[in-house]
C-alpha cells in the first residue's frame, strides 16, 4: 500500500487535510490563504520542512 507523505501534520500525526500535494479537484485548500509564522517552522525536523503541511488545529494553538 503506498500512503502520500503528505497527509498528517508532522506536528501532532492527524491528518492534515491539505489537498495541495495530494487532490487538486477538491478545489483550494484551506492553508492557501493562511498566514504561518515562521516560528512554527522551527518546530519541525529538516526532513518535514517543505515536505509536510501542519494541519489547522496546530497553527491555530500555535497563534494563540
Amino acid at each position: 500500500m503506498n500512503i502520500p507523505l503528505n497527509t498528517t501534520c508532522p506536528l501532532c500525526g492527524k491528518s492534515n487535510n491539505c489537498c495541495n500535494g495530494i487532490d487538486k479537484s477538491r478545489g483550494i485548500c484551506w492553508c492557501t490563504n493562511e498566514t504561518f509564522p515562521q516560528e512554527i517552522f522551527d518546530l519541525l525536523s529538516e526532513e518535514d520542512i517543505r515536505k509536510k503541511c501542519i494541519c489547522q488545529e496546530c497553527l491555530l494553538q500555535f497563534k494563540n
